[in-house]
C-alpha cells in the first residue's frame, strides 16, 4: 500500500511539474490569436498618432517590440517609427536618434535606411551633438567612389572630406547662360564660382537634415519644373524638326514686315535680324498646329465664358 502512495505521489508530481511548464511555455509564447500578426496593434498605433495621442502610439507600438520572436526586418520597421513619432511630433531628438540607430543596425537594406540616416543626422545637430553628427554625415557619403570616379584631376575645395573637382565647377559653369558665364572666366571668376558653389552645398545639405525636401511646396515646384523640362524636350524633338527654312519665304516674310519690324532697311543689312524673327514665327506657327492637332485627338474643349 505504501508503495502505491509513493507511485502515486511520484505520478501527481510528474503531472504537476509539466503542468507547470506548460502554463510558462504558453505564458511566454505569443497569444493564438495573433500568431506574429500585429497589424491591429500597428493600426491602432497609426490611429493613435493621427489624433495627436503620440506617447500613447509609442506604447502600442513597444507592446510588438516586446515579442523576443519579432523577425528583425518588422522589429526595425516598428524602431522606425517610433523613431519617426519622437522626431516629427515629439521633437524628443535624444530619443529619435536611439530608435534611428536601432531601426537602420537591424534593417540595413530597410527602405526607410536613407531617411533615417539624415534624420539621424538632424537629431544629433538639434541636440548639440555637432562632431557626432558631422562623423554621420561622413559615413552616408562613400568618399571612396568619388575619389576614384575624378582620380587625377584637380581638387579645388573639400566639404568636410567630400572633395570638390574643378571638372564640376567647369561644368556647372558651362551650364550657366552665356552672358552669365563671362563673369567667372579666369582665375578670379573661377574662384567666386567655387565659393559660390561651396556656399550653395552648405547651404543644400542643412536643408535636407531638416526634411525640406519634403515641403509639399517644394514638391509642387518640382513637378512644375518637371513638365516644363519635359514640355521643352518634346517641343525640340518633335515640333521644331518640322521647321522649314525657304529662302523665298524668307524673303516674303522682309518685305511684308520691313517698314514695320525693320525700319525699312535694306535686307542686307539686317540679314541676321530678319532670319532670327522668321525661325521665331515659324516655331510658333508649328507649335499651334501640333497643339492643334493633340487637342483634337484628346477632344479638349476651353470654355471661354467661364474664364473671368
Amino acid at each position: 500500500m505504501a508503495d502505491e502512495k509513493s507511485s502515486l505521489s511520484i505520478i501527481a508530481l510528474l503531472v504537476s511539474i509539466v503542468t507547470l511548464i506548460l502554463v510558462a511555455y504558453m505564458a511566454l509564447a505569443p497569444s493564438g490569436g495573433n500568431s506574429g500578426d500585429y497589424s491591429t496593434e500597428k493600426n491602432l498605433a497609426g490611429e493613435l498618432a493621427d489624433n495627436n495621442l503620440y506617447e500613447a502610439s509609442i506604447e502600442e507600438y513597444m507592446t510588438v517590440l516586446s515579442d523576443r520572436n519579432l523577425e528583425p526586418k518588422t522589429r526595425a520597421n516598428i524602431n522606425y517609427l517610433i523613431a519617426k513619432t519622437y522626431f516629427e511630433n515629439l521633437r524628443d531628438y535624444e530619443n529619435a536618434a536611439a530608435y534611428y540607430v536601432r531601426a537602420r543596425a537591424l534593417d540595413p537594406e530597410g527602405s526607410f535606411y536613407t531617411e533615417a540616416g539624415k534624420n539621424l543626422i538632424a537629431s544629433l545637430e538639434k541636440m548639440g551633438r555637432i562632431v557626432d553628427a558631422k562623423r554621420e554625415l561622413d559615413k552616408s557619403t562613400n568618399i571612396d567612389s568619388i575619389y576614384a570616379e575624378h582620380e587625377g584631376e584637380t581638387m579645388v575645395a573639400k566639404i568636410g572630406d567630400l572633395p570638390v573637382y574643378l571638372s564640376q565647377i567647369d561644368n556647372e559653369i558651362q551650364e550657366l547662360p552665356p552672358d552669365v558665364q563671362k563673369q567667372f572666366l579666369g582665375k578670379e571668376g573661377k574662384l567666386a564660382y567655387v565659393q559660390q558653389y561651396v556656399a550653395t552645398e552648405l547651404m543644400y545639405r542643412a536643408a535636407i537634415r531638416e526634411g525640406m525636401e519634403n515641403d509639399p511646396e517644394i514638391e509642387r515646384k518640382k513637378e512644375l519644373l518637371a513638365k516644363q523640362l519635359l514640355v521643352e524636350k518634346y517641343a525640340v524633338e518633335k515640333v521644331l524638326p518640322q521647321i522649314n527654312i525657304d529662302t523665298t519665304d524668307l524673303k516674303n516674310y522682309y518685305l511684308a514686315n520691313k517698314d514695320d519690324m525693320f525700319d525699312g532697311k535694306d535686307y542686307d543689312d539686317v540679314k541676321t535680324q530678319v532670319l532670327m524673327s522668321y525661325q521665331q514665327n515659324k516655331a510658333q506657327q508649328a507649335f499651334s498646329e501640333y497643339v492643334a492637332k493633340l487637342s483634337a485627338a484628346e477632344n479638349v474643349r476651353i470654355f471661354e465664358e467661364n474664364v473671368k
